[in-house]
């Protein structure tokens, strides 16, 4: 490989890694731990199990209790069977029946007791297992998070297949060549390198499936040509389970018994599990019943099975063999089982959790041999305090995520049980909360190497108080649940158990010897005089700069000043948003009323507000950009240019996701966002020269 395309490819593997560095590591971190989200949250409730057979559960009880409570006649149902505790979740679709019922058009979820027959809402179920899982995917960034998390997939797939290029002749070296007592960097650059390559097939897979199951809607667009635009039979194809069956009327036939297909459907082939049903067009003159489960992994890998019958008949209207694959289906179970570790039994899952935990490991280590690299003498002090500013931030906020898992832990064991409904709330609140303090007080500390042995040290000292308090709460000490069999929550205890000696380990092997071969070390940074030596700095590249425009002069004649710039980007946002506003008058020529509903002839005064938010205070800034410098100005400029360059590009992304058809306003959209982006940039660089 020549020298140049090395550069390229280092360079594009460094800047990939260093953008996606946080949000990967908070994926993998939470992945770890959402692996065990169903022994999480049965550790949570610490009760014991019964373990009853789904296929034993009394299902005609449950759709009796439901019938009576929001009458499901005319509604689709879907029963999730794979919880390991003792219940089911149960999902209600919408109310298709408008003559004999009151439209209900609000989706209902829900968790029922297969042995009591107690209901709870998804709120009152939610647990920390829950939080963990869906922090894994961003899902409590509304909308956006699941595609953010997409995005950061492919990107480390990126990174993955750009570093074994640029470190594929010293994969082997690496090994042999590794030793702690050599420079900091040259430690941070083999680990990186030795450990990135072990899990690089883990990770591999991971960046993979990360990227399918996150963006998924994205990757299914260009199928949709194959189908004229018609994504519902798209859909019938890729997962006939959904298959939506129209609504005709209702029927006085009499329903058959849901129990007996359940038996009939997970005895049809040996070792074979139900896991889901669907039950469509409930006491509609075409009930069907959808029962779906798999081979046990002994038997095969990938072994869907699906039974369709007729409610009233219990004629077999389809049915798939599970011992016969099917591209389309089989084909996403494949990747959703690579993901989740939904395979091989514990001990699957333990080896993912280990190689998750060695990926953050390699995205630590890269942060760190980027800010070492990047603190030199030859550097200016401005770049060097940016990338020590870099790796504060990035470091605060990932190491700080261990102690503060541990600490959420012990809250939902010490939280009291009129609060228990209220656990979501409550954890969001906790959790964020806690973070963001531990990464301000971290990143403002400006000290790595004591982030790196407080976290370590308050994860293992919390982590180790996991087992105690869950013991003096619920008096599910670990050698009890061991002795009980009750798995779930002895796997958690000493899961935590064994995290705290290896961080405590970790804690005692890094020695102050190690911060003394630190770059920062050895060309310290004066953080109480750095404005002054900035000035200095300053001062010396303005005159080297002077002294050089004298004897070489340079002229660009294409550099537009500063200002005038951004008095242009926010001439350019108004009239955006103005023509975007304009394209909705583009619609009226393609729909059948020209009035909305209940219109008055008069525009509500949200409109006018929200018009002149984005249209009105775009052009008042470019007019006050004209005559005024002050750096409360520009301060003020910037911050509300980040507002609306957020709201631009989410809603740039919503358009995209929702209405994929509007093409002309799609494309207006990507315009504004990329001059809010522009505009952004400019302002913070005006902002430099005060």
């Amino acid at each position: 490989m020549s020298k140049r395309n090395y550069n390229v490819f280092f360079n594009t593997h460094t800047v990939s890694g260093i953008v996606i560095s946080v949000a990967l590591y908070v994926i993998f971190f939470a992945g770890a731990f959402a692996l065990f989200k169903d022994e999480i949250s049965l550790w949570e409730e610490g009760k014991q199990l019964k373990h009853v057979e789904k296929k034993d559960v009394d299902f005609d009880k449950i759709l009796n209790n439901l019938d009576k409570k929001y009458n499901l006649t005319g509604r689709d149902l879907q029963m999730n069977l794979t919880f390991k505790n003792d219940e089911i979740s149960v999902s209600l679709d919408v109310q298709k029946d408008s003559i004999n019922n009151k439209i209900d058009l609000e989706r209902k979820t829900f968790f029922i007791n297969t042995n009591t027959f107690e209901q709870k809402t998804y709120e009152e179920q939610y647990s920390l297992g829950e939080f963990l899982y869906r922090l894994h995917y961003f899902r409590q960034l509304p909308v956006i998070g699941q595609y953010l998390s997409g995005f950061v997939s492919l990107f480390f797939l990126f990174a993955i297949v750009t570093g074994v290029i640029i470190h594929w002749k010293k994969i082997v070296s690496n090994f042999y060549q590794f030793n702690p007592k050599i420079t900091l960097k040259r430690i941070w650059t083999d680990s990186h390198t030795a450990l990135g390559i072990i899990g690089l097939p883990f990770q591999f897979i991971f960046a993979i499936t990360g990227a399918y199951l996150g963006i998924g809607v994205l990757v299914l667009l260009p199928a949709t040509f194959l189908y004229n635009g018609n994504q519902d039979k798209l859909i019938e194809n890729v997962r006939p389970e959904r298959k939506n069956y129209e609504w005709i009327t209702t029927t006085n036939k009499e329903i058959l018994s849901f129990n007996t297909f359940a038996k009939k459907t997970n005895d049809t082939w040996d070792e074979f599990h139900l896991t889901r049903t669907f039950i469509r067009n409930y006491k509609g003159n075409n009930m069907e019943y959808v029962l779906i489960g798999e081979l046990s992994d002994k038997e095969r890998y990938i072994g869907i099975g699906r039974i369709v019958y007729n409610a009233y008949t219990g004629k077999i209207k389809e049915i798939k063999d599970p011992n016969k694959l099917n591209y389309l289906e089989d084909s996403q179970r494949l990747l959703a089982r690579l993901h989740f570790a939904d395979f091989g039994g514990f001990w699957v899952r333990i080896i993912y959790f280990i190689l998750a935990f060695i990926t953050c490991f390699v995205i630590i280590t890269g942060v760190l041999i980027y800010i070492e690299a990047r603190n030199k003498k030859s550097i200016t002090l401005k770049q060097r305090l940016y990338t020590t500013k870099v790796g504060h931030i990035y470091l605060a906020i990932c190491l700080s995520l261990f102690p503060i898992t541990a600490l959420s832990f012990l809250l939902v064991k010490l939280l009291p049980e009129t609060y228990m409904n209220q656990r979501m709330n409550i954890l969001y609140t906790f959790f964020f909360t806690t973070w963001l303090i531990a990464t301000i007080y971290f990143r403002y500390k400006r000290d790595n190497y004591f982030t790196n042995k407080a976290t370590l040290l308050s994860g293992a000292i919390l982590g180790i108080l996991i087992p105690i308090v869950n013991g003096i709460v619920t008096n599910n000490w670990i050698w009890k649940t061991y002795k009980n069999n009750q798995i779930e929550i002895f796997s958690v205890d000493l899961l935590w158990i064994l995290l705290s000696i290896t961080a405590f380990l970790v804690y005692l092997k890094i020695k102050p010897s190690v911060k003394e071969q630190s770059a920062f070390t050895k060309h310290p940074i004066d953080y109480k005089n750095r404005k002054q030596l900035l000035l200095e700095e300053q001062s010396k590249s303005k005159f080297n700069n002077e002294k050089t425009s004298i004897t070489k002069p340079k002229i660009n004649k294409n550099e537009i000043p500063m200002k005038t710039k951004i008095v242009i980007l926010w001439l350019f946002l108004g009239i955006g948003w103005i023509v975007h506003h304009m394209y909705g008058l583009f619609n009226i020529y393609y729909n059948e009323t020209l009035i909305l509903e209940n219109a008055t002839g008069e525009a509500p005064l949200a409109h006018h507000i929200y018009r002149i938010v984005f249209e009105g205070l775009c052009l008042f800034f470019a007019l006050l950009t004209i005559e005024v410098s002050k750096k409360w100005f520009i301060w003020t400029s910037f911050i509300w240019a980040t507002i609306a360059g957020i709201y631009n590009i989410y809603h740039f992304i919503e358009a995209i996701i929702f209405e994929s058809s509007n093409i002309s306003e799609i494309f207006m959209l990507a315009l504004v966002s990329t001059a809010s982006i522009l505009l952004i940039r400019n302002l913070n660089s005006w902002e430099k020269e005060f």
